[in-house]
């Protein structure tokens, strides 16, 4: 069954939360899919202003991805209130500047975890990280190839830019656990494992409202959680 929905603030998890990795006993799992409330927008895309001979006349726009079908792309689903679960996935967290673009353009990294920032442009790119009003890191990449690692210190979220080219952007959700999916194409997210117990579940787009639910998860329970967001 849908459970009720209630619109408000996004908060990730505490910078102070101590996460326990363990093995989780008859978790449940949540599965749902984001969509986009109003009409159904036209894809963007960017007109680069520096460097056109190198990434082209138009660049994509991954500010805002909406399917034919009203489902929205790059939407972070996260829990709150976990303090114990499964293990983090060993995935390095990685940004990479390529064709006037950050790929990938939205993703989540666990607090403490090296950012690979890496510039496969032919041209230079300079990576500022910005998170909660104030300046994380600031790598100039005048290589092509060239790589830098950055500690990503503080659970919350991230914005990255370029300070060479002004309409490139890029966000890394950094959180205490690993709770969370992204949506693709589809605008479907699975996330599984979960402890039994309630929690809060929170959908953030970097463009549209914010949005909670609450949720009530029993052993070996299958949720079905549907998000429709608007600007």
């Amino acid at each position: 069954a849908l459970v009720s929905g209630i619109i408000g603030l996004v908060m990730i998890s505490s910078p102070g939360m101590a996460y326990q990795e363990g093995e989780v006993a008859k978790g449940g799992g949540l599965t749902g899919t984001v969509s986009f409330k109003g009409p159904i927008p036209d894809p963007y895309v960017i007109w680069p202003t520096k460097d056109v001979d190198v990434f082209g006349k138009t660049i994509p726009d991954d500010r805002l991805i909406v399917s034919k079908e009203g489902r929205i792309k790059n939407v972070v689903i996260s829990l709150e209130g976990i303090k114990e679960g499964k293990r983090w996935p060993n995935v390095n967290a990685s940004l990479a500047n390529r064709g006037g673009r950050f790929f990938p353009h939205v993703q989540v990294a666990r607090t403490g975890a090296q950012l690979e920032i890496v510039n496969r442009d032919p041209v230079l790119h300079n990576t500022h990280g910005f998170q909660g009003g104030r300046s994380v890191f600031n790598v100039g990449l005048p290589t092509q190839d060239q790589k830098v690692k950055k500690p990503l210190k503080r659970a919350g979220i991230m914005q990255a830019m370029c300070d060479v080219h002004d309409w490139m952007s890029a966000w890394v959700v950094v959180q205490d656990h690993p709770y969370f999916a992204i949506t693709g194409e589809d605008g479907t997210f699975t996330i599984r494992d979960v402890p039994p117990g309630t929690y809060k579940i929170s959908a953030w787009h970097e463009k549209l409202k914010p949005q909670k639910k609450e949720v009530k998860v029993s052993p070996g329970s299958k949720l079905r959680v549907d998000f429709e967001i608007g600007p």
